[in-house]
Parts: C-alpha cells; structure tokens; sequence
C-alpha cells in the first residue's frame, strides 16, 4: 500500500482542541495520522506548542501569540465552541472532532444538519445519531445513550443502569426513537 495519501481541502474531519488533557496521547497521535485542520484557542497555543505540534486556526478574544508559520488567528468574542464550529461549517467542512468536556445534545444540535459532530473526552467517544441507527459490536461492550428523555427502542441491547446499556451478543444494534430528529450515544475508545 503506497503511504502516498491526495487529501482534498476539508475532506478529513477538523480537530478542535478546547482541553488537550482531556485526550489521552495515543488518541490524539491517531486524530493526526491524516493531518486535519486543528482549531485551537489561544490559551491552547503553548501546550500545543510545547509539544510540538503543528495548528493551523487560533480563535482568541485578544492578541494571539504568532508561533507557528501559516498561521490563521479568528477574532472571536462570545464562546470559543460555537465561533469554532461556525467558522467550520461556513467553509463548509464535513466532520469536526471536537476534544472537549462539554458533552450534551443541547450544546451542538443546531449544528448537527450542517457538520458531523463527534465530541472525544477521557477515553470516549460520542457521536449523535437519528433513528434506525444500526451499528455492529462484540458482545458484552457498554454503550451511553443520553436520550434526554426521550423513550427509545433497542434490538441487541440490554438496559444496565441509567443511560448505559450493554450489546447481548456480537452483532448489530439498532436504536430506534420518535420525538427527537437526535441522540447522543457514547463508547469507549478502543
């Protein structure tokens, strides 16, 4: 396999980095392997930087610090997420991965038709889904399904606590659900 990529503009998902440590290492070296746009806030660019790693927007309420060549600096004034995914989608990329402990529908569902949100925070992932979302997954992992109080249906999966569940079996789930055009569901990084 050739590990000569074409990668066109906004193809691969953006990474926006609003707490570094809440990603572990491994899991960000992998979000980098396809080398997204990263996003970062200002008070982001020394731990970045101290690391090494490359960023190419910086959203700051004041003078961002310019130590990187190429870089973008957007003047935001109100919240860093929302001015963030904004900018995203009106240059219309497609997915973002969004580092971050902000995890609720209610925070990103006006932007859920425009961009594919998955939200990565201490070792899992969330990801919002519409009804009839089927996936396959080995038997016994545990899932979180925050559907803010909506009744949902499930095929392959077992209710374990307040919004966890458990897959019976290898194979597909389904969820299924009718109020609600979205749910959040979160798994464990593997």
């Amino acid at each position: 396999m050739s590990s000569h990529h074409i990668v066109r503009e906004n193809q691969e998902p953006a990474l926006l980095i609003e707490d570094l440590f809440l990603i572990g290492e491994e899991d960000l070296g992998q979000l980098l392997e396809w080398s997204p746009t990263i996003v970062i806030e200002n008070n982001m660019v020394d731990p970045l930087d101290a690391r090494g790693y490359k960023f190419d927007i910086v959203f700051a309420q004041t003078q961002a610090n310019q130590t990187q060549e190429n870089l973008k600096v957007i003047p935001y004034i109100d919240n860093f997420l929302n001015s963030a995914i904004e900018y995203l989608v009106e240059h219309q990329y497609k997915a973002v991965n969004v580092v971050t402990d902000q995890i609720s529908l209610a925070r990103y569902q006006r932007y859920l038709d425009l961009i594919n949100v998955v939200l990565l925070a201490q070792g899992m992932r969330y990801y919002f889904v519409t009804t009839g979302f089927t996936k396959w997954k080995a038997g016994g992992e545990q899932l979180k399904i925050d559907s803010q109080g909506e009744e949902i249906t499930t095929e392959g999966l077992r209710k374990i606590g307040e919004n966890l569940y458990e897959t019976e079996e290898d194979g597909l789930f389904t969820l299924g659900f009718s109020k609600s055009k979205y749910i959040l569901i979160g798994e464990t990084i593997s």
